[in-house]
């Protein structure tokens, strides 16, 4: 009777357990069922997510390759994705390296960016020489007479001695007066300075440039303080105070023929006084 009751206690015993299994494997297979989609769907969200990840970026500026100060920003974005980038954000951290006026981003490919900015152009690249203190020209320190020719030289070439023994940084000068630093110089538009300017100055001698070069051909231009030198070859050199009366410096620049025939081997025609100065 014993081994009966044992017998029959160990089918019992093996029964539930087998009973157990299966419920524990429906439940599995429950579970599986439930969590699967979200199984499957991980490994496709990062897949796609990959796809927008920005690897390379087609950047350009007024139809132009970007120049460096805009790449610089531009390679922050490699890594990131494409769909988190703040549009607004990223158009403040270009206008504080380039002066950009619009901005818009699209897709040429997966993991590719395309960049299309908008801005002042052109510049004008100018080299800036920081110094302690503005040289002296021999024209201002002559004395006022007619005869007094002898006493100085024109100051386009004691200007050009002089930033031969300056160290010059190059620079992009936009028409609303900022400027954006470049590694190279040699430019024939120079600004010496012993500290920087208001935007305002600046933006008044980028326009007086502009200005300038539709009527004249002119070889280098130094800008001292408030008055700008235009060196032309064999010619006297021009003088034009910033800022400056548009309408009084185009009626100069046209009659500039005439005036440089007034006074026989005249050294400078200034421009920066209502009535232009021969000397």
């Amino acid at each position: 009777m014993l081994q009966k009751r044992s017998f029959k206690s160990s089918v019992n015993t093996s029964k539930r357990l087998n009973r157990r299994v299966r419920i524990n494997l429906e439940t599995l297979k429950i579970r599986l069922k439930r969590f699967l989609p979200i199984l499957i769907l991980i490994p496709v969200i990062l897949f796609l997510n990959s796809l927008f990840i920005i690897k390379k970026i087609n950047c350009s500026f007024n139809n132009e390759v970007c120049p460096q100060e805009i790449q610089i920003v531009q390679n922050n974005l490699i890594g990131s994705n494409s769909l988190l980038i703040n549009q607004k954000d990223l158009l403040t951290f270009f206008k504080a390296a380039y002066p950009i006026d619009k901005m818009s981003i699209g897709y040429q490919a997966f993991n590719t960016l395309n960049i299309n900015l908008k801005g002042n152009d052109p510049y004008l690249q100018v080299d800036v020489y920081l110094v302690s203190s503005l040289p002296k020209l021999s024209m201002d320190q002559a004395p006022s007479t007619t005869d007094s020719a002898g006493w100085w030289v024109k100051p386009s070439g004691e200007l050009e001695s002089f930033v031969l023994t300056q160290k010059a940084l190059g620079f992009n000068l936009w028409e609303n007066g900022s400027m954006s630093q470049i590694a190279t110089t040699g430019a024939n538009i120079s600004f010496i300075f012993i500290e920087k300017p208001t935007p305002e100055i600046l933006s008044s001698v980028y326009k007086m440039v502009r200005l300038v070069l539709k009527y004249l051909d002119v070889s280098d231009i130094y800008t001292l303080g408030r008055r700008s030198f235009l060196s032309r070859p064999n010619e006297p050199d021009i003088i034009i105070g910033v800022p400056f009366d548009e309408g009084s410096l185009v009626s100069a620049l046209q009659s500039l023929s005439y005036l440089a025939t007034i006074k026989k081997d005249a050294k400078v025609i200034d421009l920066s006084f209502k009535n232009p100065i021969i000397r």
